[in-house]
């Protein structure tokens, strides 16, 4: 698992060396290569990423939030709705215990802040090729 974390890292950072557009994070790309085959898992994690987008897009209009405390918001409406989607699945254990809600709990406060950033398109754009360029130096190097 490390060594694919390093991997996505080392991606990610060349990716946004090379083209200006941040993939969601450095480490965002890294999880979803190690998720991939779980991809209602990485949906999840794009729906609360995008809701935490929407929140904070609304709170906006009432509260200053700028620089790291709109960062802060981010992450702990990412861990706030994370939590609410594992409690809403809860009665369901089978399918709880199939998605564990999203992937991480730092990551979907992440990718909505780069989203808000730089674009939700050009943000999902570049995660996708990460996180494929991850997976298949995952393949290559027998990581799986």
């Amino acid at each position: 698992m490390s060594r694919v974390l390093l991997i996505g890292i080392l991606l990610s950072l060349f990716f946004y060396e090379t083209t200006g557009v941040s993939p969601g994070g450095i480490i965002v790309p890294a999880y979803f290569a190690l998720f991939i085959g779980e991809p209602l898992r990485m949906l999840s994690t794009l729906g609360i990423a995008l809701v935490c987008l929407l929140t904070v897009k609304l709170l906006s209009n009432y509260m200053i939030l700028y620089g790291r405390r709109r960062y802060a918001v981010y992450v702990l409406l990412g861990l706030f709705y994370k939590a609410l989607l594992s409690l809403v699945l809860l009665p369901n254990p089978a399918f709880f215990f199939s998605i564990s809600a999203s992937i991480g709990y730092l990551v979907p406060g992440i990718l909505a802040q780069d989203a808000e950033r730089q674009g939700a398109l050009k943000t999902l754009a570049a995660l996708a090729a990460v996180t494929l360029l991850t997976h298949l130096a995952q393949l290559a190097l027998g990581l799986l």
